[in-house]
């Protein structure tokens, strides 16, 4: 069961599509308010978009974030901790319009994937913390997520295709190499996929169906086979899911869908299968959120109207709404360093 600690205070950043800028915030786990810090306008990012992927090294001190308007780019930040500032250390090219960020296993390549392009792109970090542009481009048919896993394959999930893509990946180049593929049925809509600490599971979300999936992991070839099935909207037939994310210790998943704009959790038993325990209320379309530091609350980002709205998740898993709080124009993504 989930016990965690409650720091005096926590760093969050947000991405704001609707105004290409950045929030640092700071996250008060105490009450579960969220307070804008600082705010970094990207430079040059020209166009409208929706979504703004990111990610961060493991220091959290590098930030990295693909805008996705007229000119796609990707931004490397520097957070500085004692100071809570943000400064954008330069932009490289991408190929597409990447939906997914991601570090590769080495932490020294960005690796991005496109749902429109069907690429998967891997940029290259230097000793500064910069990513230039892209080394290594690949083809992937409709890829929406690409994660790396703790058994060091790279997955990616076809949105379009219903299937989730395994590969080898070559520290010293970058490069990716084929291995199994896990298909799907025809329009599920596999979008984002997480693993746990150990490596002997996955959970794999499907956008048009609503489905969240207990995967195994084969641990001599990482091939990936369905164990479990549950229906987050049993009662109909299209759905429009989100996120998902694994609670600190991996007893509890949580999933978002933004047609019904709810927040759904489940308890995990020690097998990894799901027990659905409830919905809420979330933001209009959460379309994005994510767990605090501590893994005491989660946050999750309307973004239709705008607002992050900010849940303690209770000794049983259960999400009880702490705050709501206006961030800006269509946040997109939440990141906690």
């Amino acid at each position: 069961m989930d016990q965690p600690t409650l720091p005096m205070k926590e760093l969050v950043l947000i991405a704001l599509a609707g105004e290409a800028a950045l929030a640092l915030c700071s996250f008060d786990p105490e009450i579960g308010s969220l307070e804008v810090i600082d705010k970094l306008s990207l430079p040059g990012a020209e166009g409208a978009c929706r979504g703004v992927p990111m990610a961060a090294n493991a220091a959290g001190d590098r930030i990295y974030l693909a805008w996705r308007g007229d000119d796609f780019r990707l931004f490397s930040l520097a957070l500085d901790r004692p100071t809570r500032r943000l400064t954008c250390l330069g932009s490289a090219s991408l190929p597409a319009s990447m939906c997914y960020l991601a570090m590769s296993p080495c932490g020294r390549r960005v690796l991005s994937s496109s749902n429109t392009g069907s690429v998967v792109a891997v940029n290259p970090v230097d000793d500064a913390g910069y990513a230039g542009d892209p080394v290594l481009t690949f083809d992937a048919f409709k890829a929406h997520c690409v994660r790396p896993a703790p058994n060091g394959l790279v997955y990616a999930t076809s949105l379009r295709g219903d299937f989730v893509q395994g590969y080898r990946f070559d520290a010293s180049s970058g490069g990716l190499t084929p291995l199994s593929r896990l298909n799907l049925s025809e329009g599920s809509g596999p979008r984002h996929i997480c693993f746990t600490s150990d490596g002997r599971h996955a959970y794999l979300l499907s956008e048009f169906k609503g489905l969240l999936m207990l995967l195994d992991v084969d641990g001599a070839t990482g091939a990936l086979s369905v164990r479990q099935t549950v229906a987050m909207l049993p009662e109909v037939d299209t759905a429009w899911a989100a996120e998902l994310r694994l609670s600190m210790h991996e007893s509890r998943l949580y999933a978002s869908e933004r047609l019904t704009s709810q927040i759904f959790s489940y308890r995990l038993d020690e097998m990894g299968r799901m027990q659905a325990i409830e919905a809420v209320p979330g933001p209009d379309c959460p379309t994005a959120f994510g767990l605090n530091r501590s893994g005491s609350h989660l946050i999750a980002l309307g973004e239709k109207n705008g607002e992050a709205w900010t849940y303690r998740l209770d000794s049983d898993g259960r999400p009880k709404l702490t705050s709501r709080f206006e961030i800006g124009a269509v946040p997109s993504w939440v990141l906690t360093v």
